[in-house]
């Protein structure tokens, strides 16, 4: 036998309060991000300030309007990468070059790594671009 009820502590017949409407302004991510690629011994950093989809004038990324839409769009791509165990990837090498991603979005803090080593790495930079700002040759 299944038994269920709904119920407060309080009386009165009064009208149920629903939560107040969020304006378009609150739900627009704010984005704080630090990009670094390191390819053939150089390295290079840029910094990319989001509101929304809108790149902010203090961003230092030469992408930067692209790459706040394409994380206004999904920024999915930055969560944790999968255990490389769980994973089954070619093996297709795309050269040496790697980045990571460090900062927040929406107050939430994100530390993603890319790298080109296998297939599923050379997948994961594709989908991240123009955030990494290009392909390296060789992939």
């Amino acid at each position: 036998m299944l038994i269920s009820s709904c119920g407060s502590t309080g009386g009165g017949t009064g009208q149920a309060s629903s939560p107040a409407p969020v304006s378009t302004t609150d739900q627009a991510a704010t984005v704080d991000l630090v990009v670094e690629i390191r390819n053939d011994g150089q390295n290079t950093s840029y910094s990319l300030q989001c509101a929304g989809s809108t790149a902010l004038a203090t961003s230092k990324h030469p992408n930067a309007a692209k790459a706040c839409e394409l994380l206004a769009r999904d920024s999915k791509f930055l969560d944790p990468s999968p255990d490389p165990t769980s994973q089954m990837c070619t093996q297709l090498y795309g050269g040496p070059a790697t980045a990571s991603v460090t900062g927040t979005i929406a107050g939430k803090a994100v530390d993603r790594d890319f790298d080109l080593k296998n297939g599923c790495g050379i997948s994961a930079w594709t989908a991240a671009l123009p955030l990494l700002v290009e392909q390296p040759a060789g992939t």
